[in-house]
């Protein structure tokens, strides 16, 4: 079944209603139901003028001759088709094949162009010249293949596009509405990312900790070897990307830090993690409000990555050798923290919708975090605060806590403490305590510049 997905076809039905567009390209990271969308839409919308063919090699003919094998199909009696040789022939004989106008699918169409640039070439050809009516999607999981062909000047295919679609993975509300109970939602959110397929997969199971046993501990598990599979169909050199993942997940913040972990040049590390910051893997975090220039961190933003680089990929060997029974020797007080910094996240991404919800006096235009150095109890340290979010005249300033018992004034008190340290620039300052627990009542009868957020 598809959730969550009706702005994406309402995209569609525009698409094919309309006259005057041709080309279409939609993307999206691996398993958030690209595919399955689009063919939902063609069957509830009527399939009988749809041509749908995925690649699956990366050699040209190969696929040229499995492309002609979907036409043949929809007409064996036709001789010419066989003798085509090249996509721009085959699009070219379609008004002498049929007076009918069709929708091409093509899906994973990167398989087809990544290594041979003269594919995008023939293709920005043919949706210039040769399409006649008919209608052509394109569909990639490869975010940086088809980011480029869409973004980059100098890309064969950019500008070609009448409407181009981003599936993305699922919002935390959403997966909460599948996930009625609040724990439930946010370990499966904290281990999938709100990737459709694999939020389907914890569908299955009767809670998140069977479906962690046998997604993940399961040497035959769905999700045992994703994360690996997923960097070699992106990267040429998928060890080093990994040894970068591994040591952010270790705790190292700063690209000095994960260099020398790394055993890289502090200079060419930075490839590396653009190249991860470009596939949303990982995330660049600047220092909001900060006057001090290079104080940029990284971590793994993706939440499925995360999860992996943080529980197994450093226990594959327990894994592979005890199975389901590794469970209690890996999810500890460590996973509980996890579950914190995704907590944090979280509430961090809602800002803007508490604006809408009336939670905030005001629409921030940014959210982020902060840290620096703060005095407490005449000892200094450096601190963070968890959520910013701002615009000229205002900012929120808040802690998130995701514990099983209440927050109360100690929480606010400290900060309050933080706060006097944050570079406001006289901006009016509202404070923000996010709790799974909930609060004390010392916090019930607070002023209008304290919000408090009950789990989200």
């Amino acid at each position: 079944m598809l959730y969550f997905r009706e702005n994406e076809k309402d995209l569609l039905s525009r698409f094919f209603h309309r006259t005057d567009e041709k080309a279409m390209a939609i993307y999206g990271r691996r398993r958030t139901g690209k595919t399955q969308l689009i063919l939902d839409f063609l069957s509830e919308n009527g399939s009988e003028d749809a041509v749908y063919f995925q690649c699956a090699s990366f050699d040209y003919q190969t696929c040229l001759q499995d492309f002609i094998s979907c036409f043949q199909v929809r007409f064996p009696e036709d001789p010419v088709l066989q003798r085509l040789g090249s996509f721009r022939e085959i699009f070219s004989y379609l008004p002498k094949l049929t007076e009918t106008k069709l929708a091409i699918i093509i899906d994973e169409f990167p398989f087809l162009a990544k290594k041979d640039e003269n594919v995008a070439v023939e293709f920005q050809w043919i949706i210039d010249h040769a399409l006649q009516g008919n209608k052509l999607v394109l569909l990639g999981s490869s975010l940086s293949f088809m980011r480029r062909q869409i973004n980059q000047r100098e890309a064969p295919l950019y500008g070609r596009f009448d409407e181009i679609l981003e599936v993305r993975p699922f919002l935390f509300h959403e997966v909460h509405t599948l996930f009625p109970d609040f724990e439930d939602a946010v370990q499966v959110y904290a281990q999938t990312g709100g990737v459709a397929q694999y939020v389907m997969f914890f569908l299955r199971y009767s809670s998140p900790a069977e479906a962690t046993k046998k997604l993940f501990l399961d040497r035959n598990g769905r999700l045992f070897q994703e994360a690996n599979n997923m960097l070699l169909q992106e990267l040429r050199d998928p060890s080093t990307y990994a040894g970068i993942l591994r040591a952010i997940s270790s705790g190292e913040k700063t690209a000095a830090q994960i260099a020398d972990r790394c055993g890289l040049d502090p200079r060419g590390v930075f490839t590396y993690l653009n190249k991860l910051s470009e596939l949303e893997i990982v995330t660049p975090v600047e220092n909001l409000l900060s006057s001090r220039k290079k104080e940029r961190r990284y971590k793994i933003g993706d939440f499925f990555f995360r999860f992996h680089y943080s529980f197994i990929e450093p226990n594959i060997s327990m894994i592979q050798s005890v199975g389901l029974s590794s469970y209690s020797f890996i999810f500890g007080d460590r996973y509980q923290e996890y579950l914190g910094f995704v907590y944090e996240d979280i509430i961090r991404d809602n800002c803007f919708q508490y604006a809408l919800d009336g939670k905030l006096t005001f629409m921030p235009v940014t959210t982020g975090k902060w840290w620096g150095n703060v005095c407490l109890e005449g000892t200094w340290t450096e601190s963070e605060i968890d959520v910013l979010a701002f615009d000229d005249h205002t900012i929120v300033l808040g802690e998130c806590k995701f514990r099983n018992k209440k927050i109360g004034l100690k929480e606010l008190n400290l900060l309050l403490a933080k706060a006097q340290f944050v570079p406001v620039k006289g901006r009016k300052i509202y404070y923000l305590l996010a709790s799974r627990s909930g609060f004390t009542e010392d916090l019930s009868a607070l002023s209008d510049d304290v919000i408090l957020i009950e789990k989200v």
